[in-house]
């Protein structure tokens, strides 16, 4: 109460103090939170908020008599006889705060895992999230609140960084500003996987949109970079085998069966010591929240090396779960988007997230996925705007070979060509897209 008190103390003797207090909801006792809000209301009015002017504005809104009356306001304004000591009064409040905050979140903790069970849930990681959650939240709010004014970078050195990167780029011969994504024709239209990006790589069902998410992973991990491939539909050894079929050109059937050619043995040989080499982990994530995959993400980034970036895989949108549990799924996959967002920016990692499409074109249960990230990449089939009526499975039957042309279409990028467009052939056996030279059969 003293602390809070002398605060109010020092903001009336000194109005300019105003800027670096706390907001008022970090007062506990009532009367003091109504006084000092009752300065902040005059402050951003422009009004001065003398004793006289903060008793007749707190009469007029009734509420003088709630704390006191006007020789409580007198009492206030000469209650420190120093108002330097500001600094001081404010550590106190902010301490005391920061304390009310775990407490409370430490309570809801307590409810939450005491009722655990009786409405027939079952996953105990939920709770666990929430409760890390919770305590995260307190700690961020107690900090935002400890200084008014939030770190800022001046532009002239921002400025600087540019030319100097621009400068580099140009002595260095380097092309992009990001990682290679192994596709020439797509780092020329994105700039390769920059830091501190989500991407979006949508398309519908079996149409590539993980083996193209995979085989950028394999050419930032072949270029001595961390890839990470959290993986909530495939088993680990599923990934890995399917990374030595994309590298080894090596039918998936054949590796799976253990049926291959004299070719395929060699193939295999070569490329898994190559692979067993790489900076690559993959990360079996079923159960799993994006609040734990993201601060798994943060981990891995403190510990990289300098001058080594990381790129991750979180496979796929749709299948994620989220510790803030709602009814509303499309509310749930946009706080998986804005949270995988905000972990690539903080972290500088550069995060791909597959996710299905219905037959529109439009990515499935969220239009936030489209507003959160940074690029969103389409996989299009060929012929997809065909008038035909029969069943895909019968179009096929007079073809020697299915057709496994796409369209890789960039929707959305921050920075760079917009609806730009690249052809490529799914290559299913192997796992990975091939350039595909001339015509674009999307074009007129």
């Amino acid at each position: 109460d003293e602390a809070e008190k002398g605060g109010i103390s020092c903001g009336l003797q000194r109005p300019e103090r105003m800027a670096d207090a706390p907001a008022p909801a970090t007062r506990y006792h009532a009367a003091n939170r109504l006084v000092f809000a009752a300065m902040v209301d005059l402050a951003n009015q422009g009004k001065p908020f003398d004793p006289i002017t903060l008793t007749h504005s707190l009469r007029e809104q009734g509420k003088l008599e709630t704390v006191g009356d006007g020789a409580a306001i007198s009492e206030l304004f000469a209650f420190v006889p120093i108002p330097s000591h500001f600094g001081h009064y404010k550590r106190i409040v902010m301490e005391k705060f920061a304390l009310r905050e775990i407490i409370t979140a430490s309570c809801l903790n307590i409810r939450q895992a005491q009722d655990h069970g009786k409405e027939g849930e079952d996953d105990v990681t939920v709770v666990m999230d929430e409760a890390a959650r919770r305590l995260q939240d307190a700690r961020e709010i107690a900090a935002m609140e400890e200084s008014a004014e939030l770190p800022a970078v001046p532009i002239r050195e921002l400025v600087a960084q540019v030319l100097e990167d621009a400068e580099t780029m140009a002595h260095s011969g380097k092309k992009m500003a990001g990682l290679s994504t192994g596709i020439d024709a797509i780092d020329a239209i994105m700039g390769g996987l920059e830091p501190g990006c989500l991407t979006v790589i949508a398309a519908e069902s079996s149409d590539g949109k993980s083996s193209l998410c995979r085989q950028m992973l394999e050419a930032v991990a072949c270029e001595g970079h961390q890839a990470v491939d959290y993986t909530y539909e495939m088993m680990p050894k599923t990934e890995a085998r399917r990374v030595l079929c994309s590298q080894g050109r090596i039918d998936a059937k054949s590796l799976k069966m253990g049926m291959l050619t004299r070719g395929e043995q060699m193939a295999l040989t070569s490329h898994a010591g190559k692979v067993s080499r790489w900076d690559m982990h993959i990360v079996d994530v079923a159960g799993k929240t994006i609040e734990a995959i993201c601060r798994d993400i943060a981990r891995r980034c403190r510990k990289l090396p300098q001058g080594k970036r990381i790129v991750a895989m979180i496979d796929y949108i749709q299948l994620c779960k989220t510790a803030a549990a709602s009814k509303n799924r499309e509310r749930e996959v946009a706080h998986i988007t804005a949270t995988a967002k905000q972990c690539a920016k903080m972290t500088g990692a550069h995060i791909l997230m597959p996710s299905q499409q219905n037959k529109e074109g439009e990515v499935r249960e969220s239009m936030a996925i489209e507003q959160d990230c940074d690029n969103l990449i389409q996989i299009q089939k060929f012929g997809l705007q065909s008038s035909s009526k029969k069943p895909a499975w019968k179009q096929d039957e007079q073809k020697d070979e299915p057709n496994n042309k796409r369209r890789i279409f960039f929707k959305k990028l921050r920075d760079g060509e917009r609806y730009a467009s690249v052809m490529m052939e799914l290559r299913g056996q192997f796992y990975r897209f091939d350039l595909i030279p001339g015509d674009d059969p999307f074009e007129g």
